[in-house]
């Protein structure tokens, strides 16, 4: 099931980037809260960041301020990896 309106605009996802490097950064980077892969890229931008939920769409969570941190595209692929393998 795509996730695509809930995900809101493209200009919705940029500023929810935005927050999330002022708020778990810089203001221009900052770093990965997963790191569950091997190819961890620690110094996130604007451009490489991904927005990652901490309660997982799956289990109701939603892309609200309090439930989504900071990752690396490799981590948030991974992760999401292991939750489709839970979920089978």
């Amino acid at each position: 099931m795509p996730n695509g309106n809930q995900r809101g605009s493209a200009a919705q996802r940029r500023a929810r980037r935005q927050w999330l490097l002022d708020t778990f950064g810089d203001g221009t980077t900052a770093m990965c809260h997963l790191e569950v892969s091997d190819r961890c890229e620690m110094d996130l931008t604007l451009e490489t960041l991904t927005v990652d939920r901490i309660v997982p769409r799956c289990d109701g969570g939603t892309y609200r301020r309090d439930n989504i941190q900071p990752a690396c595209r490799p981590c948030n692929d991974a992760q999401g990896a292991r939750l489709r393998w839970r979920d089978r």
